[in-house]
């Protein structure tokens, strides 16, 4: 399989052909060189009601892959069944309106946004688990962004909602300063085994700090290498 995540226009127009054509999933994954379940999201998410049918019964043929109409000998009858289709350039089309949305940061404002808020938040009431919620509903987010999502407030749930927020807490982040690049120079373990060889050096002293409660005492260590010997001394801080 290609290493290109996203599909491009030229991907599309195949996976429209492919389906005209009564193409398997499967068929049209190796034609562009995609995973089936790749293909299968593809057109599952841009599959798109002919206005004119929207108000017509779902057809029973579409519970079941390839769930458009594309490849039906009866599609231009009119048979009282609403016609779904896969069209290449509106899929592409919504795909570049879907990048310029995560540039711009979350689409508060987009009809999807807040149709997934209600899938989640309906989900999350029943007790139900966010990853199971996008498994069942197929939900284009990772479960990582959606609690982002929770935490800072942007769906209509708080963290106390989920069903496991309340046993466990934050963790800690380290207030520790990060050491510059510069500090470390001449400092690593190369740069010990170098000096060694450099100097001829069989055995050595090392010293080495025991850190406890931040702010206590310390225990400064001393390792003879030459016996193999350790002492140390108790520092208040």
């Amino acid at each position: 399989m290609t290493k290109h995540k996203h599909l491009t226009l030229s991907d599309r127009n195949d996976i429209q052909l492919g389906l005209e054509r009564g193409e398997t999933f499967k068929a049209i994954g190796q034609l562009i060189l995609k995973d089936p379940t790749t293909v299968s999201k593809e057109v599952k998410r841009n599959k798109q009601i002919r206005d004119s049918t929207s108000n017509n019964l779902p057809c029973p043929l579409l519970n079941k892959a390839t769930f458009v109409c594309n490849g039906c000998p009866k599609r231009r009858q009119n048979r009282g069944y609403q016609k779904i289709f896969y069209l290449a350039k509106q899929a592409q089309k919504q795909y570049e309106q879907t990048l310029v949305e995560a540039r711009e940061g979350t689409p508060l404002n987009s009809q999807t946004f807040w149709d997934m808020d209600k899938i989640i938040s309906d989900g999350i009431k029943k007790g139900q688990h966010i990853y199971h919620i996008l498994k069942t509903h197929n939900l284009d987010a990772s479960s990582s962004t959606l609690y982002r999502y929770i935490r800072k407030g942007y769906l209509s749930i708080a963290p106390i909602d989920l069903a496991r927020a309340v046993k466990f807490k934050e963790r800690r982040k380290s207030k520790l300063p990060s050491i510059p690049k510069e500090a470390k120079k001449g400092r690593s373990y190369e740069d010990f085994q170098n000096y060694l060889a450099l100097h001829q050096l069989d055995s050595w002293l090392e010293m080495d700090t025991v850190m406890g409660r931040m702010g206590g005492k310390v225990l400064l260590t001393f390792n003879l290498s030459f016996c193999n010997f350790i002492f140390a001394r108790l520092l208040d801080n």
